[in-house]
């Protein structure tokens, strides 16, 4: 007699491809209702797919979807240890029953800590704080604070600290690799907001904070207890990251390899100075990342500017605070630069030079790009298209001058056309690739 469901004739390996097909992740991770309906259609089915139906969870911005699930992995704590993928957000609040706050009193106890407090007046930060705990084969998370109201480091995330403190643990999670911290709101908010996570997690490699404000910003209570041995990869959206803050999470990375820095606007018009380009290099430099890092990724066309009575945006940086060299930078590969972190002297004046970008770029540079900058750019490309010599590993460049109001100011640069003629021409004799457009994708490899 023919299976009435043929599915079931299909090996388990099959079965559970078609399993991960329908939870369509990483592509999308925010509906897995398909999947759901399939794991109830039979115990085999079950088996096979409930492991991929919690391998991902994403609240989606519902408070009472996170509560739920927190609930359903407190009384199942063997399906928190399938999450692999974890992504925590918040923004349609929601009330709980009796059901709810005596499950995340008991998730507490289990673990040793009290929710005093928590629940009347920080509950997001409290209930993730819970999924954390109850998820510790999570390799990959996402905790963005959206309307949370942390001023003066209210709500940090101090369960995990307390867990992280307990001797022996009952709490870790070492297996997270990747985490990605952030705020969605103008309070001022730290990675020491979220220090309870890293305390946990010593094995993390790439770290972002998206945005983030510094290493501490106004917290009464900081944590200098932040595991950043293993991170390799760094990506800071800064909003007025100092060199001060930016120093103090640089400084414990042991080991960079890709860094990538861009301005958010989230913080305008705080009194610390944003970190200029020549100190953001000179601290990857001073702490020892110049012999490892093989990406670099800088983008601080928007970043604020303190003028002698009002605040500036657009512009070149002031003389002394552009990049000047990445000699040191011995096994960089990828640069990628903004137009107002590298000064270029206008023609016909006594400063005009076309040396600019041979003195300032290392022989072991692939792949360079300059977007939004100056017209005088392109005589320097040519200088360096005619020393290749001393760039034996140049495969690409990416050239193009300022947009209509852009980082530069409002008029647009075009670059001459017969020039970058000339220096497409040289470079391709070469087998070197030239770009003149450029797309700012945040998706890019750091």
């Amino acid at each position: 007699m023919a299976s009435s469901f043929p599915l079931m004739s299909f090996p388990e390996e099959i079965i559970e491809n078609i399993c991960r097909q329908l939870a369509d992740y990483p592509r999308s991770r925010y509906s897995p209702k398909h999947l759901s309906n399939l794991c109830q259609a039979s115990k085999t089915l079950h088996r096979i797919g409930t492991p991929v139906l919690y391998s991902c969870f994403d609240s989606s911005e519902r408070f009472k979807k996170l509560s739920d699930f927190l609930r359903t992995i407190t009384l199942r704590p063997e399906l928190g240890a399938l999450v692999q993928n974890l992504y925590l957000n918040a923004f349609y609040w929601t009330e709980f029953d009796q059901s709810h706050t005596e499950a995340f009193e008991r998730a507490a106890t289990r673990l040793g800590v009290s929710l005093d407090g928590w629940m009347e007046d920080n509950p997001w930060e409290a209930i993730s704080q819970l999924v954390i705990a109850y998820t510790p084969n999570v390799k990959s998370m996402e905790v963005i604070a959206r309307e949370v109201y942390c001023d003066d480091g209210v709500g940090a995330f101090t369960l995990l600290e307390k867990m992280a403190a307990q001797v022996p643990r009952q709490v870790s999670l070492p297996h997270l690799r990747r985490l990605c911290v952030g705020h969605d709101d103008c309070r001022q908010i730290s990675l020491g907001y979220f220090g309870g996570i890293l305390e946990l997690a010593p094995g993390v490699r790439e770290l972002k904070g998206d945005p983030i404000y510094g290493f501490h910003c106004n917290e009464k209570l900081r944590n200098d207890r932040m595991i950043l041995d293993n991170v390799t990869r760094l990506y800071l959206k800064g909003g007025q990251i100092s060199k001060r803050q930016l120093e103090k999470i640089v400084s414990r990375c042991q080991a960079l390899e890709h860094f990538k820095y861009t301005y958010h606007s989230i913080y305008v018009g705080l009194e610390e100075e944003c970190v200029t380009p020549r100190e953001l290099i000179d601290v990857l430099r001073e702490h020892h990342h110049n012999d490892t890092l093989r990406s670099v990724y800088i983008d601080l066309g928007w970043r604020q500017r303190t003028a002698a009575e009002h605040l500036s945006f657009t512009g070149l940086c002031g003389d002394g605070d552009q990049i000047l060299s990445l000699k040191g930078f011995s096994r960089l590969e990828n640069f990628h630069v903004d137009g107002s972190s590298v000064l270029f002297p206008a023609v016909q004046t006594p400063g005009y030079r076309t040396d600019i970008l041979i003195n300032m770029l290392p022989c072991s540079i692939r792949r360079f790009q300059l977007t939004n900058t100056q017209g005088e750019s392109v005589a320097n490309m040519m200088t360096l298209a005619t020393s290749l010599t001393d760039f034996p590993f140049l495969e690409e460049v990416v050239l193009t001058g300022n947009s209509a109001n852009g980082p530069l100011g409002e008029v647009e640069v075009k670059l001459d056309e017969s020039e970058m003629g000339l220096l497409r021409k040289v470079l391709d004799d070469n087998g070197i690739r030239l770009e003149d457009t450029w797309s700012d994708d945040e998706s890019d490899e750091l």
